[in-house]
């Protein structure tokens, strides 16, 4: 159970609201090459929907399951059930064309997102995060880490943060990965 999330609620005298977050994972699209795209998490009054804007992005099942499991890692580490929200994604093209993308290594960024939503916590562009989260909170390792930490310089990152079993470490093209083990240790990084 996440306290620093119970300690928050308790302070503002129950259940708070939220904090709309925006931030920006890492890609590879179907051509291999590197991109940034910018989501934007919304939270209102809700039953546990879960709303989802492309703006330019393909729907693909594994962007849909990815977004499922960041939201039941989400409640397990934070242990608010978010029953009572409904949570609006948007995803932004950084093209003009429509983008397809496929893969579940945007899962780790946005269980991290939801989670400083949640917290009420701001997100850096600065790091970025990729990976896959299994049902313990470990990250496990994705491909397409070289073209990743490209994109993430082009777009003004410093840091991305791979799963430790990425073959990673050191610098890419400018960007220093850091390797870890779980979400709850990206968020000791982050917060």
């Amino acid at each position: 159970m996440d306290t620093g999330f119970q300690s928050l609620a308790t302070l503002a005298g129950g259940a708070t609201t939220p904090l709309d977050t925006r931030y920006y994972l890492p890609a590879v699209d179907a051509d291999g090459a590197g991109l940034v795209v910018e989501t934007t998490f919304k939270f209102a009054a809700g039953d546990g929907e879960l709303f989802v804007n492309l703006n330019g992005i393909e729907l693909r099942h594994d962007l849909q399951r990815a977004l499922d499991e960041a939201k039941q890692t989400a409640t397990r580490l934070t242990g608010r059930s978010l029953a009572d929200i409904a949570i609006h994604v948007s995803f932004v093209s950084p093209e003009s064309d429509t983008l397809a993308l496929q893969g579940k290594s945007w899962e780790a960024g946005l269980t991290v997102a939801l989670i400083a939503g949640l917290r009420q916590q701001p997100l850096s562009s600065e790091t970025l995060i990729t990976g896959i989260v299994d049902d313990n909170g470990h990250l496990l390792p994705v491909g397409g880490i070289e073209a990743k930490a490209r994109s993430a310089r082009a777009f003004g990152a410093t840091e991305l943060v791979v799963p430790s079993g990425a073959d990673s470490g050191g610098t890419i093209e400018g960007v220093r990965l850091t390797p870890v083990e779980s979400v709850s240790d990206v968020l000791d990084r982050l917060f």
